[in-house]
């Protein structure tokens, strides 16, 4: 079993972070979609079309297929010359593009499209074997999982394990205030540059070190993880 090590946890805490400033910045600007969040914009749909909100129903069912659209462009684009840094730069290329409509194009289109593009896309990060091994957007599951591992802690299990789960939680909040409030302070592209910046900054750096320790280009492979596991070699 090959255990997810710390480079890989903080990789992933940041990561969520900004899926939770992403997705905090959209959920104001669209007066209450997600770009990341996928059960609230699908419990939006459903209740749109029982209320016979069609308008609002095609917002929430866009934002889904957009999301969805991402999700499977990250699964090809993982699968291609260094898949992690690609599905980085792609994500990252995302942002920046609606960051610059956001000055050019008087019109929601681009958070629409654009940003849950990008969410679904960066979820394929730690795509393994055709499974997303670390959720980057969602943290329900984050959650169940640190309230388990709290309990296994108690059982003699590992001591500290649910605290990685319970921060991909704690980075999508932090992010989430911070994304809010810098909308808020600079308006919609001042708030998606200083992310977009971020991401490609962290794109280059995940590149230089998996050039650094020879996995440059490696496939995602057929191999079993135990998510957000005791470190190995750390």
């Amino acid at each position: 079993m090959k255990k997810i090590q710390r480079r890989q946890v903080n990789l992933a805490v940041l990561l969520s972070a900004a899926a939770g400033y992403l997705d905090a910045v959209g959920y104001v600007f669209l007066g209450g979609f997600f770009v990341s969040f996928m059960s609230g914009n699908t419990t939006e749909l459903a209740t749109s079309i029982a209320e016979g909100r069609l308008a609002t129903a095609g917002l929430a069912a866009t934002l889904i297929g957009c999301f969805f659209g991402g999700a499977v462009l990250g699964a090809v684009l993982v699968r291609h010359w260094d898949g992690r840094t690609l599905v980085l730069a792609s994500s990252s290329a995302l942002v920046g593009i609606t960051a610059l409509l956001a000055n050019l194009v008087h019109s929601e289109w681009p958070v629409t499209i654009l940003l849950p593009l990008s969410m679904g896309v960066v979820n394929a990060t730690f795509l393994t074997a055709g499974e997303a091994s670390i959720g980057l957007t969602y943290m329900t599951g984050a959650l169940v999982k640190a309230g388990q591992r709290l309990v296994d802690a108690f059982y003699g299990g590992p001591r500290m394990l649910w605290a990685r789960h319970l921060s991909l939680w704690a980075a999508l909040l932090v992010g989430g205030v911070v994304g809010a409030g810098t909308l808020h302070w600079i308006g919609l592209a001042g708030a998606l540059w200083p992310i977009a910046g971020l991401l490609a900054v962290v794109t280059a750096v995940v590149a230089v070190d998996r050039r650094r320790r020879g996995v440059f280009g490696e496939r995602p492979g057929r191999r079993e993880i135990q998510v957000l596991g005791p470190d190995v070699g750390d």
